[in-house]
């Protein structure tokens, strides 16, 4: 059908009108009443899924004695007089975000926030992290963890987290 005849039949006929305006008002109606045919997504939504991690703090400092000879020693747990924080926080962000995320943590008790990076679609970031202990976090306090996801200078999302410190020490195996 050739619809430029039609538009060049100038004045249009009285039924050319209302077929027009009808045609147009049920169009726009049923946006309207739809919400349109185009679904929104999120494309811009990040989130922090999960965050299993443990704040441990060591006030000892408990060397293996070794009788003033050299020894070989193989230790575990948290240094002395240090606090650290291990386990893993876990993003979720759309597949179609591009570029890497940061992934900054910040403890009140630590000097300076730490920074590890994910992938564009989210990912796990594995954390251990030790820090000198500044006496200010004692074993059954609660810590309030800062997780925050940048891109590009811009904060996507932020949100805390509540950590019970445990004590904690080093173990030898000389």
């Amino acid at each position: 059908m050739n619809l430029l005849p039609w538009l060049l039949d100038w004045p249009p006929s009285r039924g050319a009108v209302v077929a027009f305006l009808l045609v147009t008002a049920f169009s726009v109606g049923s946006i309207a009443v739809f919400g349109g045919v185009v679904e929104d997504a999120d494309t811009d939504e990040v989130t922090v899924e999960s965050t299993e991690l443990a704040l441990l703090l060591n006030d000892e400092f408990d060397p293996p004695e070794t009788n003033g000879s050299v020894a070989t020693c193989f230790a575990s747990g948290t240094p002395g007089d240090t606090v650290s924080l291990t386990g893993s926080v876990t993003v979720d962000a759309p597949s179609d975000r591009r570029g890497p995320l940061e992934v900054v943590l910040s403890l009140p008790a630590a000097d300076e926030p730490r920074t590890d990076t994910v992938e564009a679609g989210g990912g796990t970031v594995d954390v251990f992290w030790l820090f000198e202990d500044d006496e200010s976090l004692e074993p059954g306090d609660t810590a309030t963890l800062e997780v925050s996801v940048r891109s590009g200078g811009e904060t996507l999302v932020e949100t805390t987290r509540s950590l019970t410190v445990e004590a904690d020490s080093r173990n030898y195996d000389c």
